[in-house]
C-alpha cells in the first residue's frame, strides 16, 4: 500500500510541475509573439506615414498644375473662355446670404 501512496504522490508531483513548466513555456511563447507584433506594428506605422507624406507630395496642386500643363499641354482658360454664372441654392431662399458666381470654363474651338 505504501508504493501506491508514493506513486501517486509522484505522478501528482510529476503533473504539477510539467504544468508549471507548460505555463512558463507558453508564457515565454506570448512574449515573443508580441514583441512580433509590436515591432510589425512599428514597422507598419512607418510606412503608413511614408505613404501619407507621398500622398500629400502627389496631390499638392502645384504639382497637378504642372503634371497638367508639362505632360497633358493643359494651360489656364483665357479670359474669354471663362463663364460667369450666377448660383441658386436649392435649400437657401434668396435672402440668406451672398450670391456667388459659378466659373465656367468654355472650349474654343479645336
Amino acid at each position: 500500500m505504501k508504493w501506491v501512496f508514493r506513486t501517486l504522490l509522484v505522478v501528482s508531483v510529476s503533473g504539477m510541475l510539467l504544468f508549471y513548466v507548460w505555463g512558463k513555456v507558453d508564457l515565454v511563447r506570448v512574449g515573443y509573439e508580441l514583441d512580433a507584433l509590436l515591432k510589425k506594428k512599428a514597422d507598419l506605422t512607418k510606412e503608413h506615414e511614408r505613404l501619407q507624406a507621398r500622398l500629400s507630395q502627389l496631390t499638392a496642386p502645384e504639382r497637378i498644375a504642372s503634371e497638367a500643363g508639362d505632360k497633358l499641354g493643359m494651360k489656364p482658360p483665357g479670359a474669354r473662355q471663362v463663364v460667369l454664372v450666377p448660383s441658386h441654392p436649392g435649400d437657401a431662399s434668396p435672402g440668406d446670404g451672398p450670391e456667388l458666381p459659378l466659373r465656367l470654363a468654355r472650349q474654343m474651338g479645336k
